[in-house]
């Protein structure tokens, strides 16, 4: 008898997993151009000031500050792209796992 539970509450649980990693997946298909333009003017709006305060950095220190937000800004643009290309696909492999 337990069993029988068992495998009814296992079916339950991957269609109910199945259900959410679908609605995942359609969500994020459905906003995935506007976080990548969003994130793209990001990007630009804080390249341009970067290269503001570099054309305007007149003490040694400020260029050296300078030079640490374009670090910084290469990291996060690194990061975020590592993010946007492992969210779908985290997501495909946990549809694949339940699937």
């Amino acid at each position: 008898m337990n069993t029988i539970l068992n495998l009814l509450e296992d079916s339950t649980l991957d269609s109910s997993l199945a259900s959410i990693v679908a609605k995942l997946q359609s969500l994020i298909d459905s906003f995935w151009v506007y976080i990548v333009i969003a994130l793209a003017a990001v990007v630009v709006v804080w390249g341009a000031y970067i290269g503001i305060r570099i054309a305007i950095a007149h003490r040694n220190e400020e260029k050296i500050n300078a030079r640490d937000m374009i670090k910084n800004l290469i990291i996060g643009i690194v990061i975020i792209f590592v993010v946007a290309m492992g969210a779908p696909l985290l997501i495909q492999g946990l549809s694949a796992w339940v699937g």
